[in-house]
């Protein structure tokens, strides 16, 4: 498993409530996979694109990313975002093969 390049130890809280509200959240946090599906999260472990989320924002809830196709994809805007950042365009679409920043 590689290091996340969405956060870091010394930001382990979560991703969304501190994009949303500026708020630090530590407690109770969860790993998610910003990509997803099997083929998917094991790439995200590879590349680290992963991060933290609250329960709230992981799978309960009306915002929790695995039920909210918006906050989902924004996730996935971001990771794309962080990786074209180290890595380029180019190697996404090789690996990832699908642009999700429109």
């Amino acid at each position: 498993m590689a290091m996340s390049i969405i956060q870091t130890k010394a930001t382990k809280e979560c991703f969304l409530c501190r994009f949303e509200k500026n708020i630090e959240n530590t407690k109770n946090l969860e790993k998610h996979h910003f990509m997803h599906g099997t083929a998917n999260r094991r790439l995200a472990e590879r590349w680290g694109l992963w991060g933290y989320l609250c329960p709230q924002h992981h799978r309960e809830g009306p915002e929790a990313v695995h039920n909210n196709k918006a906050n989902d994809l924004f996730l996935m805007q971001v990771a794309q975002g962080r990786f074209e950042k180290l890595y380029g365009h180019e190697k996404w679409m090789e690996i990832f093969g699908k642009n999700y920043i429109i």
